[in-house]
């Protein structure tokens, strides 16, 4: 485990990495971060998150994805 890694959380990043890891913008991922959509903390003056946060992010996106295809197929 690295210096900046907690057990079940994966690696500890800026904003600025997660909005890379998931293919978005810096202001975007601050609202997601404000809203509570992405799991993330502030630390003084900056947010921080974590690699584990994101992967459960998309995780969650593409579970409410295949539930709304599968009921669209069901009609």
């Amino acid at each position: 485990m690295e210096d900046n890694e907690i057990a079940g959380e994966g690696r500890i990043i800026t904003l600025m990495e997660a909005a890379q890891i998931l293919g978005t913008s810096y202001p975007t991922a601050h609202r997601m971060a404000c809203s509570g959509e992405l799991k993330a903390f502030r630390l003084r003056n900056s947010w921080r998150t974590s690699t584990a946060a994101c992967e459960e992010y998309v995780r969650r996106r593409f579970a409410e994805q295949a539930r709304i295809c599968q009921s669209v197929e069901e009609r």
